[in-house]
Parts: structure tokens; C-alpha cells; sequence
């Protein structure tokens, strides 16, 4: 074993040489006996010598041809460009490490030097282990930072490239990080960083996000919820959170790590498969159950007829015949036009032209409409035209002493109203809800149930909470 070591030890020293060879030193001095000197001490050392040059511009041009892994620049040089000039073009093309040589240098030329980012400084006179000190402290940082530049040029590469919202903030909700996609709704990363992630969350979704986000967060869990964001011009997207605690050394919450990614369209694709199969579940009900107790009756109606031998009973059958014919194509009508809600995407319509277009069908009522919405637009379902019919139909034909209706917006703190408001006798106040389901009225009991659904496509909601005379 002991005879073994000396072999070993020689071994190391020549690999130690061998790795220290192809590294490369560019040396720039412009006195030649101190550059020359430089240059045998280096290969004394093991270090091969890419270049030299008495001036900075002579440098600049040797450096970008021989790619040297280090240079050791003389901070007083002779010619236009002193040796921090000189660190500070070189730079632009490339990030090779720069040790300065300097035999005295003020606080102004420190200062200066400082901001070429060098890897270390060595005073006139120097030893021969000082300089391979200096020189292998410089290596070290390099590789160091070289690793630390291309893990943040693959996290850069990740965050810029992904398409999901990557953010942190502290245990307040203020943003301490936004990667660049936030820009695709309309925000700079600089102008939300210090701001709350409120500013971001929909006011009507923000109790609810908070609320939750402070019970999974208390267990330590991971936060997932899916709510809706305002972009800067006021659109609505649906996005999925997931985020968990960020700990400091000692274990203590500090903060949040979050992704936020858009599922706008996955979750329009999971309502319009929601209300496909609310709709065929309803068309089942009405074509099983409406339409079937209709036929029955109408049978029975047909059968009763046929026995009868009173010419009033078989008029008064007949009549009931006709009505129940009524009622099966009205709930076929329905059929077709429920279908149609939710098929197309929903789309911004101006108030005033829908109004203007509907009034046109109630000129002949004796009716006095007013409507004030300037350029309104709503974002709502194609059908929203059927919505303000089936409410002026209703009104007129319930409405007993109606003579105006007046629509008109009203704005309040979680959005904005459309007030729909008539004279007529109005409703019974235990009907307010019910009117809004189907079945219930005195007609088919279908429009206004049609009414709120179209509505709900978009989240819109409807309420009546007139006065009853």
C-alpha cells in the first residue's frame, strides 16, 4: 500500500497539468519584459498562452480570434482604450472571465472597474502563487456562474415558452413574481409586481377564492380552484389555480408558488356538454310526459266525441280537442327553439339595436316603450333578442292595466342591473320564483322558463321583485 502512494500522487499531479494546458490565457500588457514574464510564469504553472496585446484595440480584435477561457488585463494601458474600456467592449461579444493587473489604482478607477464584473485583481509586484490563486478562484466562479446562467436560461426557456401564468407572491397576496405570459391579458409584469393578486380575480369569485385558499393553505395542502380573471380591458377568462406554500430555511410560510393556466374553452366545452344534456334530459321530459298526457287526453277527448250524441257535449269535445292540439305544438315550438340555446358562441349585441328591433313587433299594442342605453353591449347567448320578446309578450299579456314599460340600466358594486319595469298589476309574490320554472303560468308555462336559460348561458341572472297591485 505504502509503496503504491508516490505513484498515485504523480498521477494526480500530471492530470492536474494536463486540464491546466487546455486552459487558455490571453495577456494583455503593453510593457513586453512584464508581459513576457507573465507568459513563462503562466506556462510554469501548467496554463497555455493564447495571445497577447499592448493595446486595447489590438485586444479587442486577437480576443475575438483566439476565444481565450481567461484574460489578465493590465488596468493602464497605452493607446485611446485603458484596460477597463477595453473588459467593457470585449464584453458585449462575449462573457470570458477578466482578472485586472494594476500596480495602483484610486477609488474613481476601482469604481469603474467594478462594473465590468471582474473576476479578481492583482497588485504589481505579484508571486507566482498569488497568480495561480487568483486565476483558480476565477475558474471556480466561472464554471460556477456559467451553471447558474444556463439553469436560468432553461428556467427563462420554461416560463417564456409555457403557455400557463407562473407567479409567486407573499403570504399577503402581493405578486413578488409574473412570468410573461400575463402580457396576453393586456398587463406588464413590472406593473403587477408589489399589487395584489385581487386585482386579477373577478369581484364576484374573489370571497370565495380567498375563503378557500386560506382552509387548504391552513392544513397545507395545495391549493386548486377554478375561478374567473378580468383582463385589462375587462374580459373574462375562466383559469384553474394550483399553488402551494413557500417555506423558508426554517420551515416558515412565506409565501405562495402558483400556475395559473387558461381553461376559458375547456370549460365552455364542459357547459355546452351540461347543457346538452339538461336540454335532451327536458326534451325527454316534455316529449314522455307533456306531449304523452296531451295525446291521452286528446284520445279520450276523440273516444267521449264519438259516443257522444249531443251536438253541444261533441262541440264542447271538439274544443277541448283543438286546445289540447294547442298545447302539443306548443311544447313542440318549444322543442325547436330550446334546442337552439347554447348551440352558437355567445357574442357582445348592443342593447339599443335589439330593443329598437323587438319594439317594432308591439307598435300596434298601445304600449309607450322607452329604453336609455347609449352603446350598451352585453355579452350574451344569440337568442338574447328572444329573452326581451318573451318579457314584453309576458308583460302585455298579463299586465292587465300596462301602458309603459321602461328599460334602463342601473350599475351597482359586483356588476350591472337592466331594470325591466311596467305599470301592470304585477306578480303575486309567491309566484316571483316560481315563475321562472318550467310549467309554471297560465300559458305553456315555457317562456320565461326558456328566458332565464338563455340568460344562464353567459351567467347572466333574472329576478322579479316588482310590486303586486
Amino acid at each position: 500500500m505504502n509503496g503504491d502512494a508516490p505513484n498515485t500522487v504523480h498521477a494526480e499531479i500530471r492530470n492536474q497539468k494536463s486540464v491546466m494546458k487546455d486552459f487558455r490565457i490571453f495577456i494583455v500588457e503593453d510593457e513586453a519584459i512584464v508581459a513576457s514574464d507573465i507568459a513563462e510564469t503562466l506556462k510554469s504553472l501548467g496554463y497555455a498562452i493564447a495571445g497577447t496585446a499592448k493595446s486595447g484595440e489590438v485586444a479587442i480584435e486577437k480576443v475575438s480570434e483566439t476565444l481565450p477561457d481567461l484574460i489578465l488585463m493590465d488596468i493602464h494601458l497605452a493607446g485611446k482604450l485603458d484596460g477597463v474600456q477595453t473588459a467593457g467592449i470585449i464584453h458585449k461579444t462575449t462573457d470570458v472571465p477578466i482578472i485586472y493587473l494594476t500596480a495602483y489604482a484610486d477609488e474613481e478607477l476601482l469604481d469603474r472597474a467594478k462594473q465590468t464584473e471582474p473576476y479578481g485583481y492583482l497588485t504589481k509586484p505579484y508571486d507566482e502563487r498569488d497568480l495561480h490563486s487568483v486565476i483558480e478562484m476565477a475558474r471556480y466562479k466561472y464554471t460556477i456562474d456559467r451553471k447558474h446562467q444556463d439553469d436560468e436560461e432553461k428556467y427563462r426557456a420554461l416560463t417564456e415558452n409555457t403557455p400557463d401564468i407562473l407567479f409567486s407572491t407573499d403570504m399577503a397576496g402581493v405578486i413578488t413574481y409574473v412570468s410573461p405570459q400575463i402580457n396576453k391579458y393586456g398587463f406588464l409584469e413590472e406593473e403587477l409586481l408589489g399589487k395584489s393578486l385581487r386585482l386579477l380575480i373577478h369581484p364576484a369569485d374573489i370571497d370565495l377564492v380567498e375563503t378557500n385558499l386560506s382552509r387548504e393553505l391552513e392544513m397545507g395542502a395545495q391549493f386548486v380552484s377554478q375561478f374567473r380573471i378580468l383582463d385589462k380591458w375587462g374580459t373574462i377568462y375562466w383559469v384553474e389555480e394550483k399553488s402551494f406554500l413557500r417555506l423558508n430555511i426554517s420551515g416558515k410560510p412565506v409565501g405562495m408558488y402558483g400556475i395559473l393556466r387558461d381553461v376559458t374553452e375547456r370549460k365552455r366545452v364542459e357547459d355546452a356538454i351540461d347543457i346538452a344534456n339538461k336540454k335532451l334530459n327536458l326534451m325527454n321530459q316534455i316529449t314522455r310526459h307533456d306531449i304523452l298526457n296531451s295525446i291521452t287526453g286528446l284520445l279520450g277527448c276523440v273516444d267521449m266525441a264519438k259516443a257522444s250524441i249531443s251536438p253541444e257535449e261533441k262541440e264542447e269535445l271538439l274544443n277541448e280537442i283543438k286546445d289540447l292540439t294547442r298545447v302539443i305544438q306548443h311544447h313542440i315550438t318549444f322543442t325547436r327553439e330550446y334546442q337552439e340555446v347554447g348551440v352558437h358562441l355567445p357574442q357582445w349585441q348592443n342593447v339599443n339595436l335589439l330593443l329598437n328591433k323587438i319594439f317594432r313587433n308591439f307598435e300596434k299594442s298601445g304600449i309607450a316603450f322607452s329604453a336609455a342605453f347609449e352603446n350598451l353591449e352585453i355579452y350574451a347567448d344569440p337568442w338574447l333578442e328572444k329573452v326581451f320578446y318573451n318579457l314584453m309578450e309576458n308583460a302585455i299579456r298579463y299586465g292587465v292595466t300596462l301602458t309603459v314599460i321602461s328599460i334602463y340600466p342601473s350599475a351597482f358594486d359586483a356588476g350591472l342591473s337592466l331594470i325591466f319595469e311596467d305599470n301592470g298589476v304585477g306578480v303575486e309574490p309567491g309566484q316571483k320564483k316560481e315563475i321562472f320554472k318550467r310549467g309554471v303560468g297560465k300559458n305553456t308555462g315555457m317562456g320565461l322558463f326558456l328566458t332565464a336559460e338563455i340568460l344562464a348561458i353567459t351567467g347572466i341572472t333574472i329576478e322579479e321583485n316588482g310590486i303586486f297591485w
